[in-house]
């Protein structure tokens, strides 16, 4: 056995670089602490713009079929159809990630987000807050918000993200108080 083996490597890792690269410009969760488990429900304001595009496509279809079998419009009702399908779509896989419920569960002493690996509650060491700027070529630009978890194995994963300073800081302290942990807040002064 030689020297080498005995030594462990530490790894330094940037708290401050954001986990994702964009975010929604709306409050899009809550976080929700009912007995041992809590969860981030999705806002009626969220589930709303979803269910907008699903509606629309809906009726654009019940359009098309209209002028297909009342107005024999074949080209028209084809295109509407077509169009509405897309919209439908759209609207479905929108609201497709606020349907996942993403769960901290004290009975099983689990976190669960169903993208990545389950977390053992007891291995989550603290919440980390982050602040971003996201740019767009032709809108205006948005800060925006992480709430982050991290765990005594190094992972950072990301929890919630939107532009809702307040809700967020207070979901990261409901959050921390439910697990017990700290909240570091490692948010700095950005320039819009």
């Amino acid at each position: 056995m030689n020297e080498n083996d005995n030594e462990t490597e530490t790894v330094t890792i940037d708290l401050t670089r954001t986990l994702l690269r964009d975010g929604p410009k709306f409050l899009s969760h809550k976080a929700v602490v009912m007995g041992d488990i809590a969860f981030l429900r999705p806002t009626i304001t969220a589930m709303l713009f979803c269910v907008i595009y699903i509606v629309v496509g809906i009726f654009l279809m019940s359009l098309a079929t209209y002028q297909l079998m009342v107005l024999s419009k074949y080209d028209f009702a084809i295109f509407l159809g077509g169009f509405g399908i897309a919209i439908c779509t759209f609207g479905i896989s929108l609201i497709q990630p606020f349907l996942s419920r993403v769960s901290f569960d004290r009975k099983t002493g689990v976190f669960n987000n169903h993208k990545d690996r389950d977390v053992k509650l007891k291995n989550i060491i603290s919440l980390q807050i982050n602040n971003k700027v996201i740019q767009r070529k032709h809108a205006l630009n948005y800060a925006c918000y992480e709430l982050n978890l991290l765990t005594e194995h190094g992972r950072r994963i990301n929890i919630l993200n939107h532009n809702d300073q307040q809700q967020l800081l207070q979901d990261a302290e409901l959050l921390g108080s439910f697990l017990g942990v700290e909240v570091n807040d490692c948010r700095r002064e950005i320039v819009l």
